[in-house]
């Protein structure tokens, strides 16, 4: 067994434990009341030194890179929110330019309906004078075609009522 090189010191098990907690060990001052020293465990190997700071710095560089990827991924998803930003501000652009398209639509529609109304109503103008054309036309040949009374055969005396009204 080891001396005292602390307040902790090996046991005869090999642990470090504090010195007064073993009781069989020899720099130990005995406390009747504590139970004796019975372990159990597996004795852990000694790890020489250099293999120690092998360790630690393969640790080192595992955080390391951990480090740098965090880093890399916290770019990325700035990178993203900036893509994102830039959508957001295309979408509402085309959202802006859809409800001003819409509303021209709407009004270049209603300039549409107005001017086939005109044109509608010409056409029905037309149609209606073309109407009362034709049956001004029917009418007088109907008239012109109609049989008429005979004529008086015009007296020696007398001359026709054109004639009389010229002289």
């Amino acid at each position: 067994p080891r001396g005292p090189m602390s307040p902790r010191s090996s046991c005869r098990h090999g642990l470090l434990v504090p010195m007064s907690s073993c009781p069989s060990h020899p720099h130990s001052p005995h406390i009747p009341s504590a139970p004796q020293c019975r372990v159990s465990l597996v004795r852990v190997p000694r790890v020489p030194l250099v293999s120690l700071q092998a360790g630690l710095a393969r640790c080192q560089r595992e955080a390391e890179e951990v480090t740098e990827l965090m880093k890399q991924n916290f770019a990325r998803a700035l990178e993203r929110e900036g893509r994102l930003h830039d959508l957001d501000s295309r979408a509402q652009e085309l959202r802006t330019m859809g409800e001003t398209f819409s509303r021209c639509t709407q009004a270049v529609a209603q300039q549409q309906r107005r001017g086939h109304r005109r044109w509608r109503l010409v056409a029905l103008g037309l149609a209606t004078a073309g109407l009362l054309l034709l049956l001004v036309l029917v009418l007088s040949l109907a008239l012109s075609l109609a049989p008429h009374p005979p004529a008086q055969p015009p007296t020696a005396g007398t001359e026709p009522p054109s004639a009389a009204g010229r002289a």
